[in-house]
């Protein structure tokens, strides 16, 4: 017997009593001061009941519908601005380190895309001459005085943009985005001191364990009849100070509603799920349909049910809801019928969420219904349109990949004096025409790319411009499967790393497929894309050490593999893993989604940290491919293409 149960029959004997009382079947006298007693103390019961109140709450459910939300690079100032500190420099101010955060990144501008030294772009930014914006220069340089300007625009800097400062760096962002990115309209950036936007959170939507059958997991009061039982205290206790019978009634009243609401409980639940789905192995972007039964296993009836469906990450809701709201007698069953959109990966079906209720709606129980499910969706592995943009560097086994070096080809390359065991297809017998002498044909020398494609997938490279865009290591997968289509189509020796978190369990190893080709090294490429833990489709809660997978990786790596880098490029630990790759003889070729917005003044500066990142990269001989939202792979293959055949 539990304590509602105990407390139930306690207040149905107390009320028997005083009913046998009123009858005349049972005397029971009490002094008037007691009797006052009594009703003050209910009325203090009532006043300590009301201003304890609680609103009515239920039991939350989750968003399966929503898809998982990723950061936006920039989603502070702060962020954005530390991309340009070398040091991390600890103000008392925080405007003052918002000045010299701005005034980093204008100097870091100037100096790669001004056309500017170091020292000159700090002079020039010193002396305002870096921009055309007096009110942004002048924010920028303590030696510079600020215009005024008209009473129109600083009624407008006060009533519409907050204060001259909020103005000023709106103003010296816009600035130095025109100098970063020849694409910028100058408009300025929304602000606030509050630093931008709230940041969203990492990766809200997260597996839950595999569970069988139905496991009861919490239990919570919803409050609704709490109102109830404090009007019925407050009468009982007036009515009685006040000798009021009438009063005393209504109260009476109120306490059967209240005993109404602790007279039931919620039905333990013992449900059945039984899922089925017109396609478990579907193309990324397919859309299937998922049809869910579930079936009352129990004796008892179920008066309120609510049902979600356990919707992986990596799958939207198109069509339909995953969501039920029933009433289910003992064995009848109910059918949720639903389509959604299908990812990239592997997905595994959360537990079935149901939460039932009592008659009173006072109680509800929430339970987790397993029913395995799962879906695997490879990534497609098409050949891109355009050439792979890779480096002149390969194997010694022929193939396709054109070097700087003279050799057996197709593309000619030099004329050499003859020696003798030349092959006479290669003999220049138009020269020996006109001259009599004997030359040889050079051609550029065709080798075999050994190429190594590599993913970043730490947390801090899952990133978006918007809730509806594919976020960045989605995106470098995607291109990572095509990328390795076209080489082992060219006949290239393709493998396969990644860097980011793992999970927990103790054999998680980090992603590693060693170069080769054939039709069983391509269906193992696409597997690991879909399959390995590092490629989650939604981001990983700790940071991963990316450190130790990369002396990994380069301990693996032979002598001469090219890496094809796929990284989004919004920090300075992308830029560093394709230094330190590079500088050890491992030529990498940068492939990077661009997941840059320009809403607000953090992340338009993250944009032009981004873009200082490629510049650098691309001065120290690494190319870097930048790749917009709005485009496909082909169409950036095909533009680097034909700008590399313009330079020749």
């Amino acid at each position: 017997m539990n304590r509602r149960t105990v407390a139930l029959a306690l207040g149905l004997a107390a009320f028997a009593a005083a009913l046998a009382v009123l009858a005349g079947v049972l005397e029971f006298g009490l002094a008037q001061p007691v009797i006052v007693v009594v009703g003050l103390a209910a009325v203090g019961i009532a006043l300590r009941a009301l201003f304890a109140r609680e609103p009515p709450r239920n039991v939350g459910t989750p968003d399966p519908e929503r898809p998982t939300d990723v950061p936006v690079p920039g989603e502070t100032l702060r962020e954005s601005l530390g991309a340009f500190r070398s040091v991390e420099t600890s103000y008392a101010v925080t405007s003052r380190r918002t000045v010299e955060g701005l005034r980093a990144a204008a100097i870091a501008v100037c100096s790669r895309f001004g056309g500017d030294g170091e020292e000159q772009a700090r002079e020039r930014v010193e002396s305002g001459e870096w921009t055309d914006d007096a009110v942004a220069a002048a924010f920028l340089s303590p030696s510079l005085e600020r215009p005024s300007g008209s009473i129109r625009d600083r009624i407008a800097a006060v009533a519409g943009r907050g204060s001259r400062f909020d103005d000023g760096v709106r103003r010296a962002v816009a600035a130095i985005a025109r100098v970063g990115d020849g694409e910028s309209d100058g408009s300025l950036p929304r602000y606030d001191p509050g630093e931008g936007r709230p940041v969203r959170d990492r990766g809200t939507r997260t597996a839950t364990d595999p569970i069988d059958g139905t496991r009861r997991r919490r239990e919570r009061a919803t409050n609704y009849w709490h109102g109830i039982g404090v009007v019925a205290l407050l009468a009982v206790g007036v009515g009685v100070v006040a000798e009021a019978p009438a009063v005393v009634l209504a109260g009476v009243v109120g306490v059967g509603y209240a005993g109404f609401s602790r007279a039931f409980e919620p039905p333990e639940l013992e449900l059945s799920i039984d899922r089925e789905l017109s396609d478990d192995e579907p193309a990324p972007g397919d859309e299937i349909d998922v049809t869910v039964t579930i079936t009352n296993e129990r004796d008892g009836f179920v008066p309120d049910l609510r049902i979600v469906d356990g919707v992986p990450a990596g799958m939207a809701v198109v069509e339909g809801s995953s969501r039920l709201g029933t009433a289910l007698r003992p064995g009848e069953s109910v059918r949720l019928e639903y389509a959604v959109a299908v990812g990239r990966g592997r997905h595994e079906f959360d537990p079935v969420l149901a939460v039932v209720g009592d008659l009173s709606r006072s109680t509800e129980r929430e339970y987790l219904v397993g029913a395995e499910t799962t879906v695997v969706c490879e990534p497609e592995l098409r050949p891109v349109a355009a050439p792979v943009p890779l480096r002149p560097a390969g194997a010694t086994v022929s193939g396709r990949l054109r070097t700087e070096e003279a050799g057996a080809g197709t593309t000619f390359h030099s004329v050499r004096q003859y020696r003798r065991g030349d092959p006479l297809a290669r003999v220049d017998w138009n020269r020996r025409a006109r001259t009599g002498k004997l030359a040889t044909l050079q051609f550029h020398e065709e080798r075999s790319a050994r190429v190594v494609v590599l993913i970043d997938a730490r947390r801090d490279a899952y990133l978006a411009p918007d809730s509806e865009t594919t976020h960045a290591v989605d995106r470098s997968i995607a291109a990572a499967g095509r990328i390795a289509a076209s080489l082992l189509a060219d006949g290239d020796t393709v493998g396969l790393a990644g860097l980011g978190a793992l999970p927990q369990e103790a054999d998680a190893e980090p992603c590693w497929l060693a170069p080769a080709a054939g039709r069983h090294h391509e269906a193992r490429f696409a597997e690991l894309l879909a399959t390995h833990p590092q490629f989650s489709t939604i981001p990983p809660t700790n940071e991963g050490r990316w450190l130790w997978q990369l002396r990994g990786l380069r301990r693996r790596l032979a002598t001469g593999t090219q890496v094809v880098f796929l990284t989004p490029l919004c920090d300075d630990v992308s830029a560093d893993v394709a230094r330190r790759l590079d500088s050890r003889g491992y030529p990498v070729t940068i492939v990077s989604p661009d997941p840059t917005a320009d809403g607000t003044a953090g992340e338009r500066l993250a944009r032009v940290a981004r873009e200082v990142r490629g510049f650098d990269l691309r001065r120290a001989g690494i190319p870097v491919v930048d790749w917009p939202a709005d485009e496909s792979i082909d169409t950036v293959f095909a533009r680097r293409a034909a700008s590399a055949g313009d330079r020749r």
